[in-house]
């Protein structure tokens, strides 16, 4: 066969440089079928061998398997399978006590001269049946030599090789090469099963987070428009404030962006639901305070502030709007410390409460109520203005007015989508 040596010399071989070639080799190979074929195809080539075969121990069902076979006397591969019992796989298996023979190796011309020695039958005792088994086995399979192949004390496959087309006998130095590649490759098939293995497991972890994320996406999208479906409610309570919503997120959405933040992903939409959302807990109000014509009385305003603690617990169920029910209930903190609930100060107000609570303010002050009608937005500007540093952030209401007023200047936003 082309690639293989023949003829009664044997090939000289540089074992060391052997070696290296093979590890380089393992070294790119990630999948075990391959490495095996490629250990198989390198002994096949390299030595004067009339066979070589491999036997891997496959894991999921417990037994071993011959997963290539090279040569003349090439074993079909997949069809002898070794259960764990098997005389060959025990010889190797079992704990290495220390028996005439070298335990990493076997030569069937030295199982052969042995067992008709009584002495040695006396010296491996119950096991002298075994190896009579074992030689039985090898001789089956046509094999001269077989070297196990261990990983962590586990025998992991056998290195099964024909006997040398020269006719000569393994030496020991051919025997130390032989160790050492199925040692070598025994931790590579480990590696390569272990990383595998891992990338498997990545896989069905991706697999499951998707179906997971899917799962909590549409889950939380119904809870998120049963929440919209609320604040439109908490409007149809309070006929005077219908659309305030929908403009306080467009304006709170323009001033974003005219700050500069960073509404990329999940950011622009925790913004949006936040201002969308912000009034939601007004629906835990009773109507007679909600709606009433005249000024609120102090026990009134006292259960009207309510409503911000209201609107995030209503949200508390969605783990993801953890930001959101923060914004909410910060949004109307003062810039100066002296807001509710918490009476925080400054930038200790998150920037996208600061943001909701100057746009609904500007568009309460335009909008008509049922206890006052609207000012101009002209009125709105200089309220604001005049309440920078203590109510509100200054930053932000310098960034609202000036992206509302090109917004208008540009016919974006007119007066009349304002005041209604």
């Amino acid at each position: 066969m082309s690639g293989r040596s023949s003829g009664s010399v044997d090939k000289k071989i540089d074992y060391q440089q052997a070696l290296r070639d093979v590890a380089r080799s393992m070294v790119r190979l990630r999948k075990p079928d391959r490495l095996l074929k490629l250990i198989a195809r390198f002994i096949d080539r390299q030595f004067g061998l009339r066979h070589t075969a491999l036997l891997v121990h496959e894991s999921s069902k417990q037994r071993y398997v011959f997963v290539d076979s090279k040569g003349t006397g090439r074993v079909p591969v997949g069809l002898i399978k070794f259960d764990a019992d098997h005389p060959l796989i025990q010889w190797f298996s079992v704990s290495r006590e220390k028996t005439p023979f070298h335990q990493d190796y076997l030569l069937l011309a030295d199982i052969r001269k042995n067992l008709n020695k009584a002495h040695f039958r006396l010296a491996i005792r119950s096991r002298s049946d075994d190896l009579v088994k074992v030689q039985r086995t090898m001789g089956m399979l046509k094999v001269d030599l077989v070297i196990p192949g261990y990983f962590k004390n586990d025998l992991v496959g056998i290195l099964m090789l024909g006997s040398k087309l020269s006719g000569k006998p393994f030496t020991m130095q051919e025997i130390f090469f032989f160790q050492t590649l199925a040692h070598d490759c025994s931790m590579a098939i480990k590696t390569s099963e272990y990383n595998q293995s891992l990338i498997e497991k990545n896989r069905e972890l991706e697999r499951r987070l998707t179906e997971i994320e899917k799962l909590r996406y549409k889950e939380q999208q119904t809870y998120y428009e049963i929440i919209r479906s609320l604040a439109e409610e908490v409007e149809a309570k309070e006929p005077s404030v219908y659309g305030h919503v929908s403009e306080v997120e467009k304006l709170g959405m323009m001033t974003a962006r005219e700050l500069g933040l960073d509404l990329a992903g999940r950011n622009k939409d925790i913004l949006s639901a936040a201002l969308l959302l912000h009034d939601v807990g007004k629906i835990g109000i009773p109507d007679n305070i909600l709606t009433k014509p005249g000024h609120l009385t102090p026990e009134e305003w006292a259960v009207m502030k309510t409503h911000v603690e209201k609107g995030a617990k209503i949200l508390e169920p969605l783990s993801d709007f953890k930001k959101v029910r923060e914004i909410i209930l910060s949004h109307h903190e003062r810039f100066d410390g002296t807001g509710y609930p918490r009476r925080l100060k400054g930038e200790a107000i998150p920037i996208e409460a600061r943001i909701v609570c100057v746009v609904d303010s500007f568009h309460a002050i335009v909008s008509n109520r049922c206890y006052r009608e609207g000012r101009s937005i002209e009125t709105a500007f200089l309220e604001l203005e005049s309440c920078a540093g203590t109510q509100f952030d200054p930053v932000v209401v310098d960034a609202f007015i000036r992206v509302l007023k090109k917004e208008m200047a540009e016919g974006n936003v007119t007066a009349s989508s304002l005041q209604h």
